[in-house]
């Protein structure tokens, strides 16, 4: 069952970052099931390829396209690739990102590149090319997807809890900017969630304890499935939201309170 929330999204125009599994994929398929046509974007082809048909048959518009959103090129190209392909693009949700628990000390230069790049600077790129038609075409909704290691800061995630704080604030930053446009701008923050992501980093051994000790330390005694993650970003995309911006919404069964 798609979750409901007032109004509809009938005739509009989505983007979803990361689209092709877990939190994307679930985002996406609530966007299309409130109407809303939806670009699925990701590395993998054959995993947006089935979000899109799965997207389709709710009775909208589905579109695969695969990207590497590290640069500024491919973010351009992407978004400007789902605006003359679906007509527009009234809602953007940065979800793409990636990430291992691993010791500051451990690490090199490379994996740090590419958890900012990931995670961040994806987020900075689609943003600006997404905003540039908003502004120009009567508004519309950006929603981010940080982490709540980006609110407090998690040990093997240095790296990563730095870059999503990076996004909390460019959230709160640009809803600032973009209000006298109509646009809104918001952050949802996941806790510990049945993804792949999670899913590899419980596969190591070195890791598979400490993640174990954390899920017992959330109020709720269970990570979150991915729906519930997108039920939380569907509100601020939609008109339930529509005078909210700016705000950093911690969805964790109470892991985080602040």
């Amino acid at each position: 069952m798609d979750f409901a929330v007032p109004g509809s999204l009938r005739g509009r125009r989505a983007a979803v970052t990361g689209g092709g599994r877990g939190i994307g994929r679930a985002t996406a398929l609530r966007l299309a099931g409130l109407g809303a046509d939806v670009a699925v974007i990701a590395r993998t082809e054959a995993e947006i390829a089935r979000v899109a048909a799965d997207v389709e048959e709710r009775g909208v518009r589905g579109l695969a396209l695969a990207a590497d959103l590290t640069t500024s090129a491919a973010c351009r190209a992407a978004v400007e690739r789902v605006t003359r392909t679906l007509g527009g693009l009234e809602i953007l949700v940065n979800n793409a990102g990636w990430t291992l628990t691993s010791a500051f000390l451990d690490e090199d230069e490379a994996y740090w590149r590419r958890v900012v790049d990931a995670n961040f600077w994806s987020t900075v790129f689609c943003s600006r090319a997404a905003l540039e038609w908003m502004t120009a075409h009567g508004g519309g909704t950006i929603v981010n997807v940080a982490s709540d290691a980006g609110r407090v800061g998690t040990a093997g995630e240095a790296i990563y809890s730095a870059a999503k704080g990076g996004v909390i604030a460019l959230t709160r930053s640009l809803a600032r900017e973009m209000a006298r446009h109509q646009v809104r701008v918001n952050c949802v923050c996941p806790g510990p969630t049945e993804t792949a992501v999670l899913t590899e980093n419980q596969s190591d051994p070195a890791h598979a304890g400490k993640i174990e000790r954390m899920i017992r330390l959330i109020p709720m005694r269970r990570v979150a499935q991915p729906e519930e993650i997108a039920d939380a970003i569907v509100f601020f995309a939609s008109d339930a939201s529509r005078y909210v911006t700016g705000q950093v919404l911690s969805v964790s069964g109470g892991l985080t309170m602040v």
